[in-house]
């Protein structure tokens, strides 16, 4: 069987073999026709062409937008745009390859090549983040409507931990940043933004400009009337911080429950994505067969 493999595509092998040589005597001669100091700046030349070009590459791909859905999605399972183009890239390159290019190189070519370059479409289709209805996009948004959930969620806890420090305290003047400081461990998804915030307290721009900047990352109008109150918290007194805290807080838990009710419902959808998968799965499988028995009795009717 393996001599019979090697004597059917022997041409091929030739082929290869003269590339090689080819390829070798290339590089003789260059190496005889050039100096050492040539040589040199040859291999400069190319590396920092490459090192240019591959630069490029990682700007565009910090532009594409695959990079903006990751980052809106805070970049789950650690893709970036970078690594999610390149493995989506060389898996596509290694699916085209086994199914498509080596059955042309040995003369195999046949219904199931066509079947797999229509597969391949359709995966690479839905893999596109430029496409907006691709599946890609579909598991992004909802990747991203679970993440807004879980910051609204702590948001809401901002609020009782805000209203807990106030009542603990026993002065009737507030230090705002120390109350900050004292339930930013409290906190998995808003920590980094409270330590961007604590950090730019005291900096130039002071505390309006830090809490106008944590207000527009936390994009909500709950959160923007908050952070209206942590503006003032250090110029009314304990009493009066206290009535407007709890006056937006029975506001706010309204909004909260419907927020859990769609969190849930975004866990339900991620959770029925393998089954959606599944279900797409079969009927395709269904399709394909339903193809090669017509094609099958077609070929066999005009015999």
């Amino acid at each position: 069987m393996e001599e019979t493999f090697i004597f059917k595509h022997l041409d091929l092998f030739v082929y290869v073999f003269c590339f090689i040589l080819s390829v070798i005597a290339g590089i003789l001669v260059y190496s005889g026709l050039t100096t050492k100091g040539e040589r040199l700046q040859t291999r400069i030349r190319i590396r920092n062409s490459i090192e240019k070009n591959r630069q490029k590459v990682v700007e565009n791909s910090r532009q594409s937008k695959a990079e903006e859905w990751l980052k809106k999605a805070q970049y789950p399972l650690g893709f970036n745009g970078i690594r999610y183009n390149l493995i989506l890239g060389g898996f596509l390159l290694f699916l085209f390859t086994y199914y498509i290019t080596f059955p042309m190189l040995f003369g195999e070519i046949g219904k199931g090549t066509m079947i797999a370059f229509v597969c391949i479409l359709i995966f690479g289709l839905l893999a596109l983040p430029h496409f907006p209805y691709s599946l890609f996009c579909f598991i992004m948004r909802r990747v991203i409507d679970y993440h807004n959930a879980k910051k609204y969620a702590e948001v809401f806890l901002l609020y009782d931990l805000l209203i807990n420090e106030i009542e603990m305290m026993t002065v009737n003047r507030i230090n705002t940043y120390n109350v900050l400081r004292n339930i930013k461990s409290h906190f998995i998804i808003l920590e980094k933004s409270f330590t961007v915030l604590l950090s730019s307290w005291s900096n130039d721009e002071g505390p309006k400009v830090a809490l106008d900047k944590f207000a527009e990352e936390l994009g909500s109008k709950e959160s923007q009337s908050l952070i209206a109150v942590i503006k003032t918290l250090d110029d009314v007194e304990r009493s009066t911080a206290l009535n407007h805290l709890k006056g937006m807080h029975s506001m706010f838990t309204r909004s909260q429950i419907e927020n859990y009710r769609r969190r849930k419902k975004i866990t339900t959808d991620l959770l029925g994505i393998p089954i959606k998968a599944t279900h797409f799965i079969i009927i395709l499988n269904f399709m394909v067969v339903v193809v090669t028995m017509v094609t099958i009795i077609m070929s066999n009717s005009r015999l």
